[in-house]
């Protein structure tokens, strides 16, 4: 089997993710900012982030997460354009200062909008090495 990458799949996701967005509720496309419940704060990200962690972070990543975040995680990645509201944008310093690892975990796992839960898709140990791995981008 060969290996895809963002630019082979970029159309595909491109009309699903404009197909997603006509069938939400034109409620549901403008939604307030993003914020994680405050309990979220109390989870800690159990795998440090060491050079393992950010590697297997970066595999997840790149299957799940780049064609709407982007290669460099500034939320342009190729069906961004399409999205409601737009994705975040890693590599914002100030944005990645004021959201915890609980604060990510708990978005990822529950989604919103066009992004989905990923709880059924990835592991507790995938979403905590994909969250040291989003904060490269910030660096």
């Amino acid at each position: 089997m060969s290996h895809l990458d963002a630019r082979h799949l970029a159309p595909i996701a491109s009309i699903a993710a404009a197909l997603l967005l006509a069938l939400l509720p034109v409620g549901a496309r403008a939604q307030a900012p993003w914020q994680a419940p405050p309990e979220a704060d109390g989870y800690s990200n159990p795998n440090p982030a060491n050079a393992q962690s950010v590697a297997a972070g970066k595999d997840v990543y790149l299957k799940y997460c780049v064609l709407c975040h982007g290669e460099q995680g500034r939320g342009n990645g190729p069906s961004a354009q399409a999205l409601e509201p737009k994705p975040a944008n890693f590599a914002d310093p100030s944005r990645m200062k004021g959201q915890s690892d609980g604060d990510l975990a708990w978005k990822i796992v529950t989604g919103r909008g066009p992004m989905p839960s990923w709880e059924p898709v990835l592991s507790e140990a995938e979403i905590w090495n994909v969250i040291n791995y989003v904060r490269t981008f910030a660096k």
